[in-house]
């Protein structure tokens, strides 16, 4: 029997998917060309590890074995992600795949000397200077520029599922559809059933470059992208050594959260509601503007921005893409500038005003936003690049959510029990994200990861706003 995984969407008939967008080029190789949206992805990579505690119940090997089956369902229903990236003589970017390709799953067991067991890392709550993010990923090949890899690592009583992609693969949502796809598979395998089906939407047309609209100037995209100016590629300098930088994560429950809003409610207007997201993002882009200023007092008249990718699958009131789209389909927008002393001012009041900023960017962008992206971008000279005003060492912060993945999306079963999802940012800078939620019922809990220069998250750590809604992890 064929499942259904409503974390994925409903699944549907198998259907010639791979026509679209795909090539016949020599013999069984086939070519998935990307979208003008995805290629912006290529030089980034994304890490997430997912950390399991075995019951002594598990059967380590089974379970590893039953996990790799699961990987090789995944990629029949996803092949591309068995391939490698390859720009075109056209500058297309595309997915070669071959027959004899498989998603790379690598096998590693660490002995207690090697590795810290399941019981300390479960006590330090997973923090991020307790994980080895490098011996729990394969290497990477030089000049091999594969879509993904996995690593199984097995350590004393757990096991941390280690994934890396290309991002010019797909957002998080994609991430989170292959694992979640990976995990239900895996539990199929050992309950003896068939693998779940899903069928992609690789339909790219939406997140390319369009037509050039003869209303729509240059300087008319830059209004809309309004983070981004035009510059001269001999222009560019190399940035100076950053600092050294210091993360932690932080919880937040339901309860705090409603009384966040509470805070709001009387300053909110014609807006009408902010949500879980607008209020966490408000008080640290508050407290983190804060610690900065007062590392750097001079810079109160400095303007901060404050920079999130949206999902422009549900901005998208013509439906042009479907909720099982692959691929890109985010989009960076800016709540701001505001003036920084401004931004830090005490009071309900002033915190429902970014928490409204935050939440009016967000319905600012939509799908033609990508449109004008890829349009400015289509529109640029050999000599020219984008340049971004946004500075993650200044003033500005990045903020992201990853809150979508739950611990059921990611049980394998088996005597396993998935307690935590760690991710290795790789941001220069300052940035917050929200981490997969692993509260498995009852109050939810948010995780936030909070990267900033040393000096400054140990300021941030004193902010009396701060510390009175956000309890550290260890």
């Amino acid at each position: 029997m064929h499942g259904t995984f409503s974390i994925l969407g409903e699944a549907v008939p198998k259907a010639d998917w791979e026509l679209n967008r795909i090539t016949e080029v020599m013999p069984q190789i086939k070519i998935y060309e990307l979208s003008e949206a995805d290629k912006r992805g290529f030089s980034k990579t994304v890490k997430v590890f997912i950390c399991y505690e075995l019951q002594p119940t598990a059967h380590p090997d089974e379970l590893v074995s039953s996990i790799v089956e699961g990987v090789r369902n995944a990629t029949r229903q996803l092949p591309f992600m068995a391939g490698t990236l390859e720009f075109q003589k056209t500058g297309k970017l595309c997915i070669l795949v071959s027959p004899e390709n498989q998603t790379e799953v690598k096998i590693r067991r660490f002995s207690s000397t090697e590795h810290k067991s399941f019981s300390i890392l479960s006590k330090n709550s997973f923090v991020p200077d307790d994980l080895d993010f490098t011996q729990l990923l394969p290497e990477e090949e030089a000049g091999k520029n594969s879509v993904c890899a996995l690593q199984l690592s097995l350590i004393e009583a757990g096991l941390i599922m280690g994934f890396r992609m290309n991002h010019a693969t797909g957002d998080w949502a994609s991430i989170n559809t292959f694992l979640s796809l990976i995990c239900q598979s895996t539990k199929a395998h050992r309950a003896g059933l068939d693998g779940t089906v899903y069928v992609p939407d690789l339909n790219r047309d939406p997140y390319n470059t369009l037509a050039p609209d003869p209303c729509l100037s240059r300087e008319d995209l830059l209004e809309n992208l309004s983070m981004f100016y035009v510059m001269n590629k001999s222009d560019l300098k190399r940035p100076p050594p950053p600092p050294s930088l210091k993360s932690n994560i932080y919880r937040i429950n339901e309860r705090t959260m409603q009384r966040l809003k509470a805070r709001c409610a009387p300053f909110l207007g014609d807006l009408g509601y902010v949500t879980s997201y607008d209020c966490i993002a408000a008080l640290a882009w508050r407290s983190i503007t804060r610690a900065r200023l007062g590392i750097n007092p001079e810079g109160s008249i400095t303007p901060s921005r404050f920079v999130h990718p949206i999902d422009v699958l549900t901005r998208d009131p013509d439906h042009r893409t479907t909720k099982n789209y692959f691929g890109n389909a985010v989009i960076g927008c800016q709540a701001g500038p505001v003036i920084a002393q401004e931004l830090v001012v005490d009071g309900d009041e002033k915190f429902a005003a970014a928490a409204t900023l935050i939440r009016k960017s967000i319905s600012t962008v939509g799908l033609s936003t990508v449109g004008h992206m890829t349009s400015l971008i289509g529109s640029l000279s050999p000599t020219e690049t984008l340049g971004s005003l946004a500075d993650f060492f200044g003033m500005d912060l990045l903020m992201n959510t990853w809150y979508s993945g739950t611990a059921e999306n990611y049980d394998i079963g088996a005597g396993s029990v998935p307690v935590a999802a760690r991710l290795d940012p790789s941001m220069a800078g300052a940035c917050v994200i929200i981490l997969p939620n692993f509260s498995w019922g009852g109050e939810r809990t948010f995780e936030a990861f909070v990267q900033l220069p040393s000096e400054e998250h140990e300021l941030l750590e004193k902010d009396a706003e701060f510390s009175k809604y956000f309890e550290p992890i260890v």
